[in-house]
C-alpha cells in the first residue's frame, strides 16, 4: 500500500518571506562577525555586544518573528524584555548608573500597555495569558530585588512598577480563578 502525502502549496507571500529570511541571514551574521572582529582589533569597551544584541532584536522582531506565539501581547512583551536587556547592556558596557530607573520606567509603561491590550478584549486575549504572567512576575521580582539589594538608589518608579506588576498578576489570577488549573496545564503541557 502506497500512501501519498500531499501538502497544500505555500502561498506566494510565505515563499517570499522564506527567501527574504534566507537572503538576510548572511548579511546579519556577517555584520555581527565584523563588529566583533573590529571591537577585538581596536580594543576598548565591548560595544560590539550592544550591536550584536541590537541585530538580534531586529532579526527576532522584524525579519523572522515567532510563528507560534505571534500575537500582539507576546510580541510586545518580547520587545519589552529585549529592550530592557539592551538598556542593561548599554549601562554595563558603556555608561553606568542610570539603568535601574530607566528599566523600571520602561517596565512600568510596558505593563500598562500590556494591561490595556489584555483587558481590551479579555475573552480573546485570555489565551495569551502566559506572556502577561511572565512579564508581571519578572517585573515584580526585579523590582523587589532592586529594592532589597540597593535600597538607597531606588526611586518612586521602582515601587510603582512593583505595585502595577503585582496588581496585574492579581487581575490575571483572579480572571482565571475558575479554570486556572486547566489553563496552566495547557500552557505547560502537563496533566
Amino acid at each position: 500500500m502506497k500512501v501519498k502525502t500531499t501538502y497544500p502549496m505555500p502561498s506566494k507571500r510565505k515563499l517570499q518571506r522564506a527567501r527574504l529570511i534566507g537572503w538576510m541571514a548572511g548579511p546579519f551574521l556577517l555584520a555581527a562577525l565584523i563588529c566583533g572582529v573590529i571591537n577585538l582589533t581596536v580594543g576598548g569597551k565591548a560595544w560590539s555586544l550592544i550591536v550584536i544584541w541590537s541585530l538580534y532584536m531586529v532579526w527576532t522582531l522584524a525579519v523572522s518573528p515567532d510563528v507560534i506565539e505571534y500575537n500582539r501581547i507576546s510580541q510586545f512583551t518580547k520587545l519589552l524584555w529585549e529592550s530592557c536587556v539592551l538598556l542593561i547592556l548599554i549601562d554595563v558596557l558603556l555608561v553606568s548608573g542610570w539603568v535601574l530607573n530607566v528599566v523600571s520606567i520602561v517596565c512600568f509603561g510596558g505593563i500598562i500597555a500590556v494591561c490595556a491590550l489584555f483587558l481590551s478584549d479579555y475573552e480573546r486575549q485570555r489565551h495569551n495569558l502566559l506572556p502577561v504572567i511572565l512579564l508581571s512576575v519578572g517585573a515584580l521580582v526585579g523590582s523587589v530585588l532592586s529594592m532589597v539589594i540597593i535600597p538607597g538608589r531606588v526611586r518612586w518608579q521602582v515601587s510603582v512598577t512593583a505595585a502595577i506588576s503585582f496588581a496585574m498578576l492579581v487581575v490575571c489570577l483572579y480572571g482565571m480563578r475558575h479554570d486556572i488549573k486547566s489553563e496552566l496545564s495547557k500552557m505547560f503541557h502537563f496533566q
